[in-house]
């Protein structure tokens, strides 16, 4: 809620409108210019007339928005809610437009009359509702506003506000990007996803025709070949089981300049949207899905689940994400990530920090069958202020593609 203490105040309109009849009267009566009364007549009208219909009480102010959750482009509505008083003819809402967001009008900036019979869209004919569209271009912890309200009196004369209104905090999911293989994730425990074990079990996928054992199901016997041979067979299967798939995102760094969801993307945006789509589409297979985050602080680990609200969890756990605040010691973040025997790592990194590669080298050592997924974009620009950036770079890119062949040697794809 919010209600302004200065009321309703004349504004300069109004001001204006008194000085001219002022002056038109006065100079009508020192002059003995009647014609000067008539032309200053529709300026006293209307001067009092705004003060007759004047309203008496200030309105009640809040807002709120739709959404509190989008995904990137998305939009939500930001709505402010005025309280119906005797007298207010005009609302004006402006919208500070914040980084990475759109908004509809493109100024921010809606006026709205209430007229006779209007009701709020919930139904209250006692309050009157102004919306604004808010789009969200990239992925994270965004705000909408501050904001301002204000309302005018008929003919504009009395002006009540501008009221600030504080910014309202919305989470902007990822966008995961598109992804698909129909490679089966090694390792496999569990008995709920789509891979085939390297053990018989019940499951979909043919594996032979044996001879019958007690405990066989009396609807896997093989007809044909029982006939054939005399003796009764049936035909075994593979285990479906699920696989436990870890995403390491490395956060240490954000290179390049991101522009949102219809611009260049940095190698953070890369990173954050490529785990999306790989939790997703694990996911929906039904395999179990775990987050790991290097180099950014206060963001939690996300423990091995699945369904549809684990990969909002892991979605909002991305969103979460600030690069480079976790400055603790590197030798301690391997016993920090708990990743247990037999998962399948999936880490994003742009390959630029040293403490990344490391990590993927010594969860290669043991044992666990790791992939590293470089999300460096080829075009990304490097700033040159000095003249020697561009050679910097070029000496940093010698410097990755070394390291990069060192842990393909270890055997980190």
């Amino acid at each position: 809620m919010a209600r302004s203490d200065r009321g309703w105040r004349p504004t300069p309109a109004h001001l204006r409108a008194l000085l001219v009849a002022s002056f038109a009267m006065l100079a009508a009566l020192v002059l003995h210019r009647p014609d000067l009364l008539v032309l200053g007549a529709p300026f006293a009208t209307i001067a009092l007339w705004a003060v007759l219909t004047r309203p008496r009480s200030s309105p009640t102010i809040s807002c709120g928005i739709s959404l509190t959750t989008v995904r990137e482009g998305e939009a939500t509505l930001w709505n402010v809610h005025l309280t119906r008083v005797e007298g207010m003819e005009e609302v004006t809402t402006v919208l500070e437009r914040g980084v990475w967001s759109q908004l509809d009008p493109v100024s921010g900036v809606r006026t709205e009359s209430l007229h006779d019979g209007e009701d709020d869209a919930g139904g209250d004919p006692a309050r009157h509702t102004v919306s604004t569209a808010w789009r969200s271009l990239r992925w994270g912890q965004r705000n909408v506003g501050p904001g301002l309200v204000g309302a005018t009196s008929s003919w504009g004369a009395f002006r009540f506000g501008p009221v600030e209104l504080e910014p309202i905090g919305v989470r902007t999911l990822p966008l995961p990007a598109v992804f698909d293989t129909t490679a089966h994730a090694p390792h496999p425990q569990g008995l709920v996803g789509v891979n085939r074990a390297a053990r018989p079990g019940e499951g979909s996928e043919f594996a032979s025709i044996r001879p019958f054992q007690v405990g066989d199901r009396l609807k896997r016997i093989h007809w044909p070949v029982s006939a054939r041979t005399g003796e009764l067979h049936v035909t075994s299967s593979y285990a479906d089981q699920d696989s436990h798939v870890v995403l390491v995102v490395d956060a240490f760094n954000d290179l390049g300049e991101s522009e949102g969801i219809e611009g260049s993307a940095s190698t953070l945006d890369v990173s954050v949207r490529a785990a999306g789509a790989v939790a997703e589409h694990y996911l929906h297979r039904g395999e179990r899905v775990s987050l790991r985050v290097l180099g950014a602080a206060d963001v939690t680990r996300v423990p091995p689940a699945t369904g549809r609200r684990h990969l909002r969890r892991v979605l909002d756990t991305l969103a979460a994400i600030r690069p480079g605040t976790d400055r603790g010691d590197p030798d301690e973040r391997l016993t920090r990530l708990g990743i247990g025997a037999g998962a399948l790592v999936v880490m994003l990194s742009p390959l630029v920090s040293p403490v990344a590669l490391q990590q993927a080298v010594a969860l290669t050592s043991r044992g666990l069958t790791v992939v590293v997924i470089d999300s460096l974009p080829g075009d990304l620009a490097v700033p040159d202020h000095d003249g020697y950036g561009h050679l910097a770079w070029r000496l940093r890119l010698l410097e990755r593609a070394r390291e990069i062949r060192r842990i393909e040697q270890a055997g980190v794809p």
